[in-house]
């Protein structure tokens, strides 16, 4: 999106930009600019907010509300225009805050059988009320723990009604109540178009720990805040982080605070247009220095770190934290590699032919084969449909493989032995994660075999995961930092693009997605085909594309638009290693290796990108299939 200012003094109000990105749920969003006081610019779009004009219908009241609750007013004045007023008034009850109700392309209609225009019933009387009705095919909520606080957006039933209650006063029409599905309406319902949220909010990444343990992986948290809020968007985001709220949302019993309870945040603001200054009290004045760095590690994050480098971006440069006011050192240098990210690996793909017959092998990045491991004769000269290796050290690690209802384990460090398990259904997918646990897929159910990234034992034990949607995955993909997933699941003929989080219960009991909730990301690529992850904050996606072809895109986590990425013809199947580090913005972009699929006359083919992500140099490494780095 690009930057653009207004004269406000001059009233001259700016125009929208056309380019957009998707809501996680659905249609699209603008992601706009954190802004301060002392000095800093205006970027992004502002919204002056329309009065009701006399002579407006019901349904252009109705709009009317709509498009002025967008602005950020704090006392949202104008909005409060289109209400009764008075000591019984709807104005007097309704407070909105951040958190919003989206609709996607409403439709506002009278409600069959009220009044026309309010035109006087047939008794001569004063008019009747007018009930207008909001509906719209995709309702999106953005859900806050308090009032002014950065919020995680989740879908609502479709079925969700909105009947606006119009009054005559002054013989103009003013919103006399709201009622969802036929009952009252909270005061703080704010009803907004998907168009205005564009518009007037901003996404941002809260960063959290792992629920279990003390390790220090921060795990990235969209949400979102109003756009022009100043100070007060910096003291959102910093009481979001002392107090979470992840009770049934997608983070629920998976992520952690560090602050502990009974923090108080004394103030926020920005200073000098790029330093955010927080000073914070209560039980943080007592805090270890072990877990000061904790907090201060959330904060710089959190406040500085710009994960979409192709939206506006924060002008913080630097975070000064403060306990009772005295300047606590931060260490941003180290914060930095807290961000897991897959390490410098080997990429192993599969040889359907080769003098010893099916085997893996083993390339060093963009250098030369250094090895082959020979295929279990068990497969009967065919290769893996799905394989992953584990992330242990050069020589520890643990090539997993399967075809149909046999899991085929084989330890690097015991050459020639190889571990089988027999499974339920065929197996789809293949995942390890950080703590050396395979996830496996198959079509009914998916399993996780827990330590066995290094010395699988001779018998491993399948675990059941359990969460919703898990008997219709295709395929998932852990995250290093081991707390997310990413989750390609079947909906009828269709499938889908979630991320999930990964928590554990004190039975022990694994779960994804514990309390139902995930984020939809991708929904502008049709028909995903395969996906893994491109680093902290997006995806690499395979979808198809016209008649036999196949399209790579960059997915943010955010929600953002996709972007399609130059890809060679013939993709199959794809992986990433982050080859150097890929995020913050500034370091080398990963390495991409690709699978082209054999035909009759051409073997498979492993293409591996030369420069860049979004327009990479593609140039062939090997003959080969199913390429994968460890993870």
């Amino acid at each position: 999106m690009t930057s653009r200012s207004w004269l406000a003094a001059s009233g001259v109000l700016a125009l929208a930009v056309t380019a957009c990105a998707n809501l996680p749920t659905s249609g699209t969003i603008q992601v706009k600019q954190l802004h301060g006081t002392g000095g800093v610019g205006q970027n992004g779009v502002q919204f002056l907010p329309r009065p009701p004009v006399k002579g407006w219908t019901p349904e252009d009241i109705v709009n009317g509300f709509m498009q002025a609750s967008a602005s950020y007013d704090p006392h949202h004045r104008v909005a409060k225009e289109y209400l009764t007023a008075g000591k019984h008034g709807f104005g007097r009850r309704w407070r909105p805050g951040w958190a919003a109700t989206i609709i996607d392309s409403p439709g506002v209609n009278r409600v069959t059988g009220t009044p026309i225009r309010g035109i006087s019933n047939e008794q001569g009387g004063r008019p009747q009320p007018v009930d207008v009705e909001v509906t719209g095919k995709r309702v999106t909520a953005l859900h806050t723990a308090g009032r002014y606080q950065a919020g995680s957006v989740a879908v609502l039933r479709s079925s969700t009604r909105y009947r606006f209650e119009l009054v005559q006063v002054a013989g103009q029409w003013r919103i006399n109540n709201i009622f969802v599905n036929d009952k009252p309406a909270k005061p703080t319902l704010k009803l907004l178009r998907r168009s205005d949220f564009e518009r007037g909010y901003q996404s941002r990444n809260l960063y959290f720990y792992p629920a279990s343990g003390d390790a220090n992986t921060l795990v990235p948290d969209p949400v979102y805040i109003p756009a022009q809020v100043g100070n007060r968007g910096i003291s959102g985001l910093v009481q979001t982080l002392l107090q979470p709220d992840f009770g049934g949302g997608w983070l629920f019993a998976a992520a952690k605070t560090a602050f502990p309870p009974r923090t108080k945040l004394l103030s926020a603001e920005i200073v000098g247009g790029i330093t955010a200054v927080v000073d914070l009290g209560g039980a943080a004045a007592k805090a270890t220095p072990f877990q000061r760095q904790r907090m201060a590690a959330q904060l710089y994050s959190s406040l500085v770190l710009e994960p979409y480098p192709s939206e506006d971006a924060t002008p913080i440069r630097s975070v000064v934290l403060k306990l009772n006011g005295k300047t606590v050192q931060l260490q941003p240098q180290a914060y930095s590699s807290w961000l897991p990210r897959a390490p410098r690996r080997l990429l192993y793909y599969q040889i359907p032919a080769s003098p010893v017959g099916p085997a893996v092998a083993v390339l060093r990045a963009r250098a030369s084969q250094t090895g082959s491991v020979q295929l279990p004769r068990a497969l009967g000269g065919q290769t893996f449909t799905a394989m992953a290796v584990s992330t242990a050290p050069v020589g520890s690690a643990v090539l997993a493989g399967c075809r149909g209802k046999h899991l085929y384990l084989m330890p690097q460090s015991r050459a020639g032995q190889v571990i089988t398990t027999r499974l339920g259904s065929p197996c789809t997918s293949l995942s390890w994660d950080n703590q050396d646990n395979l996830w496996v897929v198959t079509k009914t159910q998916t399993y996780a075999i827990r330590q066995a990234g290094t010395e699988p034992p001779a018998h491993p034990a399948l675990t059941g995961v359990l969460g919703p949607s898990l008997t219709n995955v295709e395929s998932l993909q852990v995250a290093p930092d081991g707390v997310r997933v990413a989750l390609l699941i079947r909906s009828g003929a269709n499938t889908k693009i979630r991320i999930a989080a990964i928590s554990k219960n004190t039975g022990q009991y694994t779960y994804v997605a514990q309390a139902g909730q995930m984020l939809r990301v991708g929904t502008d690529v049709a028909q995903p085909i395969a996906l893994t992850w491109l680093d902290p904050d997006h995806l690499l996606v395979l979808g198809p594309t016209g008649t036999a072809r196949t399209q790579l895109y960059d997915v943010p986590l955010n929600g953002g638009q996709s972007t399609p990425i130059a890809t060679p013809h013939g993709v199959t199947c794809l992986a990433v290693s982050c080859l150097a580090v890929s995020w913050p913005r500034g370091q080398n972009a990963p390495s991409i290796a690709v699978g082209i699929a054999p035909t009759a006359t051409l073997p498979g083919v492993i293409q591996m990108s030369k420069s860049g992500v979004l327009n990479p140099d593609w140039r062939r490494v090997a003959k080969g299939i199913t390429p994968v780095f460890p993870g």
